[in-house]
């Protein structure tokens, strides 16, 4: 069930993105982006506190979730997995996990 973007407003929300690195082995690296997410004529941004911003593109909307628990999200009360594209670099070491 989708969460209603006006919930989420405010709230602390992290960014999972998951870049596929071996399609045999089903290897992914993840990396996440955490901070507070903010609403705008039914866009969702995430702004850390750093002053990074990232939109989330439409089609991962209905993907919101609820903190299930997991390690890697922190105190995040929302999350979301983006797929990123094959040719990304993610770069931040002290965030990425492989898996």
């Amino acid at each position: 069930m989708a969460v209603p973007l006006n919930r989420l407003e405010g709230r602390k929300f992290c960014v999972v993105f998951v870049k596929l690195v071996d399609p045999v082995t089903e290897r992914v690296q993840l990396q996440c982006l955490r901070g507070r997410a903010s609403i705008d004529r039914g866009k969702v941004s995430v702004y850390n506190e750093h002053g990074a911003v990232f939109t989330l593109p439409s089609v991962s909307l209905k993907n919101i979730m609820a903190n299930d628990g997991t390690e890697l999200l922190q105190d995040a009360e929302y999350f979301c997995f983006v797929r990123v594209d094959d040719s990304m670099q993610l770069v931040n070491k002290d965030s990425e996990l492989f898996l």
